[in-house]
């Protein structure tokens, strides 16, 4: 099995090498996605969005995408066979970007956040993500629920929003979903493949930035080859009413229950495409080609959710960066960030609550992670977060 991945991922990276498309972008890729842009338009967040052709965007790049055929929608959307809970003790479903406010994108064009060289950050192109086998050699800090060793063909999950703070330019703060392929399932740490998305701070990625921005991610070959957002060929958008990489707004008010922001955000495999689609508040975004993926072209192995945050460990001192609201599992409601109505999928896209769900964190002094049944539509809640460096996390 070893030998048939170290095989697949040569044969990839010979692909991606010889044909000049990497994880990370080229000068001329980043000015070449903007050339037929139809429409700009100016956010009062600072971005500026150009409004390009569906056929135009920088997944067509991809040697593995140069024949695709555009999957326009989603041949089955999830099924619930337990209760979906709409709204969560007061809170409202759904958020906006900020940049609707300020216009809209025509049919067959989708949005992309502009972006330049000057505008791309560093981790666009390294420290990708949190490899949890790892954490201690690449300074990411975690606290994750998930579960491991079934057949899973998708996940959803609610997840509460907030604007932790980030200590600096070369650190991030991450809450999100994973879906995994791994070529041994009983140990939830064996990551080959990997899809996520969810929130984000990072001001290594949007330069000087500390916004709360939905992202997208995927990787193969534990990590060794992979990209955010559109910043390389890859995710396939068909939504022009979302941005990857745009800023969320509003965002939750620390104890006040009336004013808790959510994202629902939904991860499933089109069982006649194989492609992985993803809905925002029930709005699909776009997909992963199962052509990307050596393991995720069956099924998940493992899936999780949880927050994750880089720790460079400055002068062997812990970062103050937060995790989700910057306060401790414990906490509660309104105060903790949380998952809720979590829901995995089965091989007939049927969502169900998982019966159990498994939490590991990598330094619970720091962040730490709990689970609640609430005996409701709700199901299975996961209290996460932290503050990072404080009397026991010196």
């Amino acid at each position: 099995m070893k030998n048939t991945k170290q095989v697949f991922s040569l044969f990839l990276a010979l692909i991606l090498a010889t044909s000049g498309v990497s994880a990370i972008p080229k000068d001329h890729e980043v000015k070449r996605s903007y050339k037929r842009f139809i429409k700009t338009i100016k956010s009062s967040d600072g971005d500026i969005i150009d409004c390009i052709k569906l056929t135009d965007q920088p997944a067509f790049n991809h040697p593995l995408l140069k024949n695709h055929t555009i999957q326009l929608s989603p041949t089955i959307f999830p099924k619930w066979g337990q209760s979906k809970q709409i709204d969560s003790k007061g809170s409202r479903k759904g958020m906006s970007q900020s940049w609707q406010l300020s216009g809209s994108c025509p049919h067959g064009t989708i949005p992309i956040r502009r972006t330049t060289e000057s505008t791309i950050g560093s981790f666009a192109n390294k420290n990708l993500t949190t490899n949890d086998a790892s954490w201690a050699q690449n300074g990411n800090e975690a606290a994750i629920g998930y579960m491991n060793g079934g057949e899973y063909y998708g996940t959803e999950a609610r997840l509460s929003v907030w604007n932790p703070k980030v200590d600096g330019d070369n650190e991030y703060s991450k809450t999100q979903v994973w879906v995994i392929g791994s070529d041994n399932p009983d140990d939830p740490n064996d990551i080959v493949d990997s899809i996520e998305a969810g929130w984000h701070v990072s001001p290594g990625i949007y330069p000087g930035d500390h916004q709360t921005r939905f992202f997208v991610f995927w990787a193969i070959d534990g990590y060794k080859i992979g990209c955010y957002n559109l910043l390389c060929p890859g995710f396939v958008q068909t939504s022009k009413d979302i941005i990857v990489g745009g800023v969320l707004t509003p965002l939750s008010s620390y104890g006040d229950k009336s004013a808790m922001q959510e994202i629902t955000v939904a991860i499933w495999r089109d069982p006649t495409t194989f492609n992985w689609w993803l809905s925002l508040d029930d709005n699909n975004v776009g997909y992963w080609p199962s052509s990307l993926f050596r393991y995720l072209n069956k099924h998940a192995s493992i899936i999780r959710w949880g927050g994750v945050v880089l720790n460079p460990n400055n002068d062997y001192k812990h970062t103050t960066t937060e995790m989700g609201s910057g306060h401790f599992a414990e906490e509660g409601f309104s105060k903790a960030s949380y998952f809720t109505n979590i829901f995995w999928a089965n091989r007939n896209i049927a969502m169900q609550h998982p019966s159990v769900v498994s939490t590991t964190v990598s330094r619970s002094e720091c962040y730490n992670i709990q689970t609640f049944h609430a005996g409701t539509g709700d199901g299975t809640y996961l209290f996460y977060g932290g503050p990072g460096k404080n009397d026991k996390c010196p």
